[in-house]
């Protein structure tokens, strides 16, 4: 009777490891592949800055001239035999996994000097709620301003320059804000800053109004002086108020007799936004 269960027992750990290499060898066999010589460099080019990044084979050997460059070549020792290891990068918006194979007898031809990452290679790290990176709102931010679907609506027209309403987005914790301003005039806009504060929509006299700076998280472009077009992308973090209150764009100008214009957002048009997919 113990013969037959020590028998059963090993039968059934020689089962699991063989599944357990099985699984291994077809997870390790669907990663994308990187063939290395040596004396020779293999680039990745990353869409976005990569804060880690790690080899399984102590052969190989890692740098990062730029956030978004990794060179990856092979050790000088002459004493490395073929073999396969992973590469792994991580970033903001996930991470990315390749198969290393190398001294291995395969063509040139399969040897790639330079391989790029998009946004399509990253794989998220579950379902995340909360806090977004900046490259992450910057790029959803850049996808916002590419759609075609939207308010646009001119809220303010004055000394020459006219301001629109483009978009308004939301997702999880953020909300996105997409701006035009028009310059019709034959005078270039220098931008002081572009600000936006919580008003109160009506202001009786003599009666004390409140006004609540709102600074964005990140802003798809930098200010600075436009010709004719400045449109902007403006991420909050996830606000809210009252019906008797607005939110307050205003865009002033560096000049002493600059010009300023100014306009409201309503909390309706907030509510009103469409849900950005991630």
């Amino acid at each position: 009777m113990k013969k037959i269960i020590f028998l059963t027992a090993l039968c059934c750990l020689y089962i699991s490891l063989t599944y357990s290499q099985s699984l291994k060898s077809s997870v390790l066999t669907d990663l994308p592949v990187i063939f290395l010589k040596k004396s020779v460099s293999v680039h990745l080019l990353s869409d976005q800055p990569v804060s880690y990044l790690n080899s399984s084979r102590s052969g190989v050997k890692l740098d990062q001239p730029t956030d978004g460059l990794i060179r990856v070549s092979l050790a000088d020792s002459t004493s490395i035999g073929h073999g396969d290891g992973v590469l792994t990068l991580v970033s903001e918006r996930g991470f990315v996994q390749f198969r290393l194979m190398y001294n291995h007898p395969f063509p040139d031809s399969v040897f790639c000097p330079s391989i790029r990452i998009g946004p399509e290679d990253w794989k998220p790290f579950g379902v995340r709620k909360g806090k977004l990176g900046k490259q992450e709102l910057k790029g959803l931010a850049c996808d916002l301003l590419k759609s075609t679907k939207g308010i646009f609506q001119t809220r303010e027209h004055r000394y020459g320059i006219k301001a629109r309403l483009n978009k308004i987005g939301t997702l999880g914790d953020y909300i996105f804000i997409d701006l035009s301003f028009y310059n019709k005039s034959n005078i270039d806009y220098d931008i002081d800053q572009l600000s936006f504060s919580l008003e109160d929509k009506k202001i009786a006299k003599a009666t004390n109004s409140q006004s609540v700076p709102i600074v964005p998280d990140v802003s798809l472009f930098d200010t600075g002086s436009f010709k004719r077009l400045y449109r902007n992308v403006f991420v909050f973090k996830k606000f809210t108020f009252p019906g008797n209150k607005i939110l307050k764009v205003q865009l002033s100008e560096k000049q002493l007799s600059g010009r300023s214009i100014s306009f409201p957002i309503r909390y309706s048009d907030v509510l009103d936004a469409d849900a950005i997919v991630y």
